[in-house]
């Protein structure tokens, strides 16, 4: 007779992964091995369940959520506008809160991000702010050493007139109950409509969820005073379906783009403006892009006037310095500034239509912002899906005005003043301006099956900005934004590669004239590049058949057997093997059930097994290629204790 216990070395519950297939996991409660016991490999499966051909499997109809926010770089090229009826040029961008005498029209950008937002003061005596939340989770302690891997979203109302329902996502990541965070504190800075009781939050999931007991903010929230202006940042969503199916990655890569790029998916564009066109607001309903992805200045501003007339309050159009904006003496001043664009002058450009007079007509001066380049791209070298979500800086263009000019860069030249105000703007900007995702769902789509989980961005109600101009005493509450978005992660733009500084109009291959950048008139220098900063998704899809025909799984616990391989194989191992068969289909999983699994058999002085590590390799013991193996792996492994009969003689 024997007794049986069983153990689940699961992928998904591990805080300790190297990679897909190659894991660490530790027992709760160790086991003590003793003279005689049995170590087996009971069931495995290895999650292939999409590598047979690199097909991406939709069940059922999928409703994609796209949620975006845009910023533009702050560089030299867009300081300044000559006006059209010949007067001297004006100031484009307007920094409205940093006091006089900061920035003049002839002074350059800072070359930092700064994200459209919208600003309106706080009418109401039920707005909140929320600054963290409380988990309290349940009893760990049966079985169960990790907490986390999944991501809570928080429904909540803007405060922004127009009262827009958005989400916040707040991802907790897998971790072991020892390193949870005090009292279960998380903090998500949010501010929230609401009434005389509290905001309106609720949580999208039920409870209980992976160990989750209660979630609480009443603790945390604060009711923010009228009268107090509040910065919001502004989202632009994109809704679409995506049929059932089976798609290689590139043809549902295909698909999305064609979802997104379209210049008007909101209605038919033109470019004329009609005699309004110099009103506030601009009366116009078609404009050159009508797109989620890209706007005017002032289309934008139109639609913000349009609903400020239907709410009945004042809202203006701004942007926040909101990410990485730390100057030169060490201050963070990252969410404390805004800029505006001259409406006023930009509007005044406007000459209406004349019949009698054709050529007398001038548009109104505007410009984009948000993203030309939208793309959802697989790369076959890579085999990964790539996102492209930027305005690019276009260079070389010709002086026939023709569309010929190709992406690239620019160096910003040093014209600052203050520097303890302004980073000093050094360096390329990247991009002229561009897209970051605020939302994408469904998370299932978007994380699991496409490898974008860390894409989005939310912004953080954490920073005080003293509005309209620097004062002494700043505001009472928080009421602008940070936002964490770094190249290549969450924003895309041009690569700066070691070739963009070599410039190749020179016959001796010259480095950029440094030596002049700091006069009052620099020299532009613009080079071609069309390389990207890319955001790239985490999964590989496999496109290539498996050259042999079975998996070696080593696990390796703190005891020892052999595995002794062929004559001069090298191939000898002390942990505990199964052989798993390489067969599988689409959308499903290889599993053994023990059959090609080693025993193990006990001997000598006791030992406790207390951690295992999980090893998913080929017959040659290298490493099973990303492509080939997701997430979902677990080993079962069974320890048999033998039950010793009972020898003792009852006395009579």
């Amino acid at each position: 007779m024997s007794e049986s216990t069983i153990l689940e070395l699961r992928q998904k519950n591990s805080s300790d992964v190297e990679r897909n297939g190659i894991y660490k996991t530790t027992l709760d409660t160790a086991i003590q091995i003793e003279e005689g016991d049995q170590v087996n490999v009971k069931a495995i499966y290895l999650d292939t369940s999409e590598s047979s051909a690199g097909l991406i499997h939709l069940e059922d109809d999928v409703e994609i959520t796209m949620e975006m926010a845009m910023y533009i770089q702050n560089y030299k090229l867009d300081q300044r506008f000559t006006s059209h009826f010949g007067q001297e040029s004006l100031e484009l961008r307007q920094y409205v809160n940093m006091g006089n005498d900061v920035r003049s029209p002839f002074e350059l950008g800072d070359n930092n991000i700064w994200w459209l937002a919208q600003h309106s003061e706080n009418v109401s005596s039920t707005n909140w702010k929320v600054q963290k939340i409380k988990i309290t989770i349940g009893d760990l302690s049966k079985g169960v050493d990790n907490y986390g891997g999944l991501t809570l979203h928080f429904n909540y109302v803007s405060t922004a007139p127009g009262a827009a329902n958005l989400v916040y996502p707040l991802k907790i990541k897998s971790t072991r109950k020892q390193n949870l965070p005090p009292n279960g504190e998380y903090a998500i800075n949010i501010l929230s409509r609401g009434d005389g009781d509290g905001p309106f939050i609720t949580l999208q999931e039920k409870l209980p969820q992976t160990g989750i007991t209660s979630v609480t903010w009443e603790p945390y929230q604060q009711q923010v005073d009228p009268g107090e202006t509040i910065f919001t940042l502004q989202r632009f969503p994109l809704n679409f379906t995506i049929g059932a199916g089976d798609y290689t990655p590139g043809e549902l890569a295909d698909i999305i783009t064609e979802n997104m790029a379209n210049v008007e998916l909101e209605g038919k564009v033109n470019d004329l403006y009609d005699d309004n066109a110099s009103s506030t607001p601009i009366l116009k309903t078609n404009w050159p892009a009508m797109s989620p992805f890209l706007t005017t200045i002032l289309k934008n501003d139109a639609e913000l006037q349009r609903k400020a007339l239907t709410e009945g309050e004042t809202i203006g159009q701004s942007f926040v310095n909101a990410t990485d904006y730390i100057v030169d003496n060490g201050n963070d001043l990252t969410g404390t500034f805004y800029m505006e664009y001259n409406l006023t002058g930009m509007k005044g450009e406007y000459v209406a239509p004349n019949p009698a007079n054709p050529a007398d007509y001038n548009p109104p001066l505007d410009k984009y912002i948000g993203a030309n380049e939208v793309a959802l791209i697989f790369d076959e070298n890579t085999n990964k899906l790539q996102f492209n979500l930027h305005f690019p800086i276009y260079v070389n263009e010709s002086s026939s005005g023709s569309n010929d000019a190709s992406p690239g860069v620019v160096y910003n030249g040093i014209d600052n003043n203050l520097p303890g105000v302004f980073s000093v703007p050094t360096g390329m900007p990247l991009r002229y301006s561009g897209v970051a995702f605020t939302r994408l769902e469904p998370t299932s789509f978007w994380e699991n099956q496409l490898g974008f989980g860390d894409i989005t961005i939310t912004p953080e109600m954490n920073a005080n900005l003293n509005y309209p101009i620097s004062t002494s005493t700043p505001p009472t509450h928080n009421n602008s934004f940070t936002i964490k978005a770094n190249n290549g992660e969450q924003i895309t733009g041009a690569f700066p590669s070691l070739d963009v500084a070599v410039i190749k109009s020179e016959t001796s291959f010259s480095t950029p004239p440094f030596s002049n950048i700091s006069t009052t008139n620099p020299p532009l220098i613009e080079i071609s590049n069309p390389a990207i900063w890319s955001v790239n998704s985490t999964k590989t899809y496999n496109n290539s058949i498996a050259d042999e025909g079975y998996f070696i799984v080593d696990v390796s616990p703190n005891f020892n057997q052999n595995l002794i391989g062929e004559i001069g194989s090298s191939q000898s191992s002390k942990s505990t093997q199964s052989i798993v068969n390489r067969y599988y289909t689409q959308n499903s999983f290889t599993s053994d059930q023990g059959a090609g699994s080693i025993s193990y058999t006990h001997s000598g002085a006791p030992q406790m097994l207390s951690e295992f590590q999980v090893r998913v390799l080929n017959p040659d013991r290298s490493i099973v290629k990303p492509s080939i193996l997701q997430e979902k792996n677990t080993v079962f492994i069974e320890v048999i204790k033998p039950i010793k009969a009972n020898t003792t003689q009852k006395s009579k």
